[in-house]
Parts: C-alpha cells; sequence; structure tokens
C-alpha cells in the first residue's frame, strides 16, 4: 500500500512537471558528445504463469554517444527488487541501447535495446541462486531541459528476460536526471 501510494505520488509529480513545461520557457534541445542518465521509480515484476505482479522500488542507468540529434546510442541497465521476510528478489536487464527522438528539436523518445537478463533470488541464511538469459527493454520518455545540458526525464520502460524454464518482466516508471 505505502509503494502504491509512492508510485501514484512519482506519476502525480510526472504529470505535473510535463503538463507544465509549456507555462516556462523551454530551453533548447541539442544532443551531442556523451551523454549519462540515472533515475529512479516504482515498478513491477510479472512472469509466465505467474497470478500476480510483485511491485517494488526500480532504476535505470544509461550511458553512451550521440551518433545525430535524433539517434543516441549506448548501454542501458534496469532494475527491479523486492524484500520482503529475509528474501529478496530481484531483476536486472542490461542492453545495448538505442533512443531515437523522432523531432530533433523536441524532448519526446523511445528506447530499444537487446542484450542480457538476470533473475536472482536471495534467502539470506538459506543461499541464493540467480539466473540469466536473453534480455530487451522497451521504451518511452520525455527530456524535460531544466539546464544547458541538463533535462529532467520521466520514463516509462518494460524489460524481459527468458530464462531456462520460464519468462519474466518488468515495467517501470520513474524519474531520470539526463546529462547531454
Amino acid at each position: 500500500m505505502i509503494l502504491r501510494r509512492r508510485f501514484s505520488g512519482l506519476l502525480a509529480l510526472t504529470l505535473l512537471v510535463v503538463l507544465s513545461t509549456p507555462i516556462v520557457a523551454q530551453r533548447e534541445q541539442t544532443r551531442e558528445g556523451f551523454w549519462f542518465s540515472i533515475g529512479v521509480g516504482g515498478g513491477s515484476l510479472g512472469c509466465e504463469g505467474c497470478d500476480n505482479r510483485l511491485s517494488g522500488p526500480s532504476g535505470q542507468i544509461s550511458l553512451g554517444g550521440t551518433l545525430s540529434q535524433k539517434l543516441l546510442l549506448g548501454v542501458s541497465s534496469h532494475g527491479w527488487v523486492k524484500s520482503e521476510d529475509g528474501a529478496t528478489l530481484s531483476m536486472v536487464t542490461t542492453t545495448a541501447a538505442i533512443r531515437f527522438y523522432p523531432s530533433a528539436a523536441g524532448g519526446f523518445f523511445l528506447l530499444g535495446g537487446v542484450g542480457v537478463s538476470t533473475v536472482k533470488l536471495d534467502l539470506g541464511i538459506f543461499g541464493d541462486g540467480s539466473k540469466s538469459g536473453g534480455g530487451a527493454v522497451i521504451g518511452l520518455g520525455y527530456d524535460i531541459r531544466v539546464g544547458d545540458n541538463v533535462s529532467l526525464t520521466p520514463y516509462f520502460n518494460a524489460s524481459a528476460g527468458t530464462f531456462d524454464q520460464v519468462d519474466a518482466n518488468v515495467t517501470q516508471l520513474g524519474m531520470s536526471v539526463t546529462i547531454h
């Protein structure tokens, strides 16, 4: 319940920032050279054959280079975690990723990448185990310029991993700081 309130609060803050940006003078959207992004939010994990999704904190970190005003290439890692009663379940998807901006002057982008996913279950003193497999991420976001090279970036991502006997997926909604 607490996480749901935090998630709703983050969604409300994201909408407020996005909807209020026309009121504030927009800075020019320029992208060049190295870029870096780090963000936090909420997310949920589901899996093939699971009845319910599990909610928990999530985050992302991405970095790379600018190929053009519309295309950024880099590495992206998206993580989710849930701890309860001494057990921790986590999933991380790390990919080679592309950010595509349909408009060179706009802040909206689409994200796509392929790579590796790892799911891990840590049972404390009873041990832990992990599985790795193929992974992918798709997403979207919007860079809101707050400085010459700094943006607040609300984002939504969906990542998936395929493991020996089960497929799992994570959806995440968050806010990141992006440096262009």
